[in-house]
C-alpha cells in the first residue's frame, strides 16, 4: 500500500517522474511540510533536457535562483506539520498538476503538461518563485503552450522573439545582442592595460568592445600568491524584481566606474537584471566570468588563478575620460585606471555609418 498522493496515483512519463523524484527529494531535504508546486517547477527545470531546457534557459530558471526562491517564500508558511519518514506528501495543487492531461487525451504526462498544470493557478507556489523571480507566469505559460501542442511553430517563433531575454530589441542593456556589429578597441603596444597590483593580486583590461547601444570591458584578475579567499565578482542576487543588489564585504572585487558628467557605476549596486524595467540610469551588468588553475612549477607560489569576468555598460558613455576604480580588500588591492571615452564613441558612430550604409 502506498499513501493517497503519492507517485503512484500519476500517469507520467520518465522526464516528468524524474521531475517529481528531485521534487520530492528537495522538499524531504529542505524539511518542508508539503511537496508543493515550487518544488515540482525545481525539479522539471533542475532535470530539464532538450525543449525544456531550452526554455530553463531563456528565463534563466536554474537550480540555485529556484532554491533561493523557495526559501524565501518558506519563510511566510514555515510549519512541523510533517515530522514522519520519507519525503513530504504532495499538496493539493501539486497533485492537480501531476493530473494535467495531454492536449489529444492519450499517453502519460510529460514535463511539459506538468508546467502547464504548475502555471495555470497564479496563486501557486510555483508562481510566487516565478513572480519572485522576474518571470511572469503568462509568458511561461505562453511557452508551455507550444509543449502541449497548442502553438503552431510559426506562433512559436513570433513569440520567442517577443520573449527572448537574451537578445530581444527592446533590452540592449543585458549586454550586446547576439547579432550586433562589434569593434574591439586596441591597447597601444597590444599589452593589457594594469589597474592595480597587490604583493598576491594584478588586476588589468583586457580588452575593450563597442556596440552601437553600449560598450564592454574584460578584466583579468591573476594571482601573484595563494589567495586568502577567492575573488567575488557580483554579490548574491536579489529575488524581488525592482530591489537593487548591493553587497560588501572583503571577498567582493569592487568595481568602480566614473564618467565625464559626473555619473558612476559599479557593481556593488547593480541593476536587477531580470526585471521587465529598462534602467532610469546607467548600468553595469555581469556578461560572464571564467577561472583558470595552472600548476606553476614553482613551490612558492602554489597554483596559479586566472580569474576573467566580461562586463557591460549601457548606454554609451559620454565624451572624455572614463575612471576605474579596483578595490578587493581580502587581498589589500586598490588602484585605478582613466581610458579616454572619445575613440569608443568614434568607433560606435563608425559601426553605424557602416550599417546606414549596409
Amino acid at each position: 500500500m502506498h499513501p493517497p498522493g503519492s507517485a503512484h496515483d500519476f500517469h507520467l512519463d520518465d522526464d516528468a517522474q524524474r521531475a517529481l523524484a528531485v521534487a520530492l527529494e528537495t522538499a524531504g531535504a529542505i524539511g518542508d511540510d508539503q511537496c508543493g508546486t515550487e518544488y515540482l517547477l525545481y525539479g522539471a527545470m533542475s532535470t530539464a533536457r532538450g525543449d525544456v531546457a531550452e526554455l530553463a534557459g531563456l528565463f534563466a530558471l536554474d537550480p540555485l535562483r529556484l532554491e533561493r526562491g523557495i526559501h524565501t517564500l518558506r519563510e511566510h508558511r514555515f510549519s512541523l506539520d510533517h515530522d514522519g519518514p520519507g519525503p513530504p506528501p504532495l499538496s493539493a495543487r501539486a497533485q492537480r498538476a501531476l493530473l494535467t492531461p495531454r492536449i489529444d487525451g492519450t499517453g502519460p504526462t510529460g514535463v511539459f503538461e506538468l508546467l502547464h498544470g504548475l502555471c495555470d493557478d497564479e496563486s501557486s507556489g510555483a508562481c510566487q518563485v516565478l513572480r519572485d523571480l522576474g518571470v511572469r507566469p503568462a509568458e511561461l505559460r505562453r511557452l508551455v503552450a507550444y509543449g502541449t501542442r497548442h502553438l503552431e511553430p510559426e506562433q512559436l517563433d513570433q513569440l520567442l522573439d517577443a520573449l527572448d531575454r537574451r537578445d530581444t530589441a527592446h533590452r540592449p542593456w543585458w549586454g550586446p545582442r547576439p547579432d550586433a556589429p562589434m569593434e574591439t578597441m586596441a591597447f597601444a603596444e597590444g599589452e593589457p592595460l594594469e589597474v592595480a597590483r597587490s604583493e598576491s593580486a594584478v588586476v588589468s583590461i583586457k580588452a575593450i568592445a563597442v556596440t552601437e547601444e553600449g560598450f564592454g570591458f574584460t578584466l583579468g584578475i591573476e594571482s601573484l600568491r595563494p589567495w586568502l579567499l577567492p575573488p567575488l565578482l557580483v554579490p548574491e542576487e536579489v529575488l524581488v524584481p525592482g530591489q537593487p543588489v548591493s553587497a560588501s564585504g572583503p571577498e567582493l572585487v569592487g568595481i568602480g566606474v566614473s564618467f565625464g558628467d559626473g555619473t558612476q557605476i559599479g557593481n556593488r549596486n547593480l541593476w536587477p537584471r531580470w526585471t521587465h524595467d529598462e534602467p532610469t540610469r546607467r548600468v553595469l551588468v555581469a556578461v560572464g566570468s571564467r577561472i583558470e588553475q595552472v600548476s606553476v612549477n614553482d613551490r612558492r607560489r602554489g597554483d596559479h588563478h586566472v580569474v576573467t569576468a566580461d562586463w557591460w555598460s549601457w548606454p554609451l558613455p559620454p565624451p572624455g575620460p572614463m575612471e576605474l576604480r579596483i578595490q578587493w580588500p581580502a587581498e589589500a588591492l586598490q588602484g585605478l585606471i582613466r581610458v579616454d571615452c572619445n575613440p569608443v564613441l568614434a568607433a560606435s558612430r563608425a559601426l553605424s555609418a557602416q550599417l546606414d550604409a549596409g
